[in-house]
C-alpha cells in the first residue's frame, strides 16, 4: 500500500509571529525577561529569529495587545517588558469567556458551583479589607435596586452588587474567576422572576451589613443564605423546564446583552 504523500503545511507570517510571541512570553514567565527590561531592537530581533522586521512587529503587536510589553519613543525608548494591567487582562479574559459561553456547553450548575466556591473567599476577604467607600458603593447599589425600575435594570444592579464585593476583597487573582462568573450570571439570572426582587434586595442589604461587621464568618453566613435562596429559585425554574441545572447550557439562555436587556 503506497504511503500518503507528504504535503508541507503552509507557515504564514501570522503563525511565525505568534511563535515568536510565545518564545518571548515564555522568557517572561521563567524570569529571563523581567518587568522593566528593554527588548532588543526590531532589527536585532529579526536577525535573531531569522525573520523579517514586519514579522517581528506583528509579534510585538500581539504582546502589546496582551499588555505584557509597552513601547516608548525617543533616544531612550524601545520595547519594554511590563506587568499586565489587571483590568486589561480581565477584559481580555472576559471576551474569551463570553465566546466560550456562546458556543460551549458550560452548564448553569457549573456556574452556580464555581460561584459558591469563589465568592465565599471574596466575601470573607471583603469583610477584612473593605473600605468605607466599598460599603457606600454596596449600600447605593442596594438602594438603587429597590427603586421602581425595569427587571432588566434590576438584574444589572444585582450583578454590580456582587462585583462590588469581589472588588472589596482586594485580590486580583480572585477577581479573574469572578470576572468569568459575572459574565455568565446575566444568563443564569434569566431564570429569576420579577417577584423575587424583594427577598433578593433584603439579602443584599444583609450581606453588606454583614461585611461591615468585619467578621468573615458573619459575612460568609449572609452569602450562604443568599445562595441557598437562589438555589431554591433555580430548582423551581429548572423543574418547570423539566430539566436539571446540569443539563442546561449557558448557550441556550442567550447572550449577555440579551440577558441584561
Amino acid at each position: 500500500m503506497p504511503r500518503p504523500r507528504y504535503t508541507p503545511d503552509t507557515i504564514d507570517s501570522a503563525s511565525v509571529a505568534e511563535r515568536i510571541a510565545d518564545q518571548l512570553r515564555t522568557a517572561m514567565i521563567d524570569g529571563r525577561l523581567r518587568p522593566g527590561d528593554r527588548l532588543r531592537t526590531e532589527p536585532e530581533l529579526a536577525e535573531g529569529f531569522s525573520v523579517s522586521r514586519s514579522t517581528v512587529r506583528e509579534a510585538l503587536k500581539i504582546l502589546r495587545g496582551q499588555g505584557v510589553i509597552g513601547t516608548a519613543r525617543g533616544s531612550k525608548g524601545g520595547h519594554f517588558v511590563q506587568n499586565p494591567n489587571a483590568d486589561d487582562l480581565a477584559e481580555s479574559l472576559g471576551e474569551t469567556f463570553a465566546l466560550w459561553f456562546d458556543i460551549g456547553d458550560i452548564s448553569v450548575a457549573e456556574v452556580d458551583e464555581a460561584r459558591a466556591v469563589v465568592e465565599r473567599a471574596c466575601v470573607r476577604l471583603a469583610a477584612e479589607r473593605h473600605t468605607p467607600e466599598d460599603l457606600e458603593r454596596m449600600r447605593e447599589l442596594v438602594e438603587a435596586s429597590a427603586e421602581d425600575i425595569p427587571h432588566a435594570r434590576f438584574l444589572e444592579l444585582e450583578v454590580a452588587f456582587h462585583r462590588s464585593i469581589s472588588d472589596a476583597a482586594r485580590n486580583r487573582l480572585l477577581n479573574l474567576p469572578m470576572t468569568a462568573i459575572h459574565i455568565a450570571r446575566p444568563r443564569t439570572n434569566r431564570l429569576l422572576k420579577p417577584h423575587d426582587r424583594a427577598n433578593i434586595i433584603d439579602q443584599h442589604d444583609a450581606m453588606w451589613r454583614a461585611i461591615a461587621t468585619g467578621s468573615p464568618d458573619v459575612a460568609e453566613a449572609a452569602l450562604d443564605s443568599h445562595l441557598e435562596y437562589l438555589a431554591m429559585l433555580r430548582a423551581e425554574a429548572t423543574a418547570e423546564m423539566h430539566r436539571g441545572a446540569a443539563e442546561i447550557a449557558l448557550s441556550e439562555l442567550g447572550d449577555s446583552a440579551d440577558a441584561a436587556g
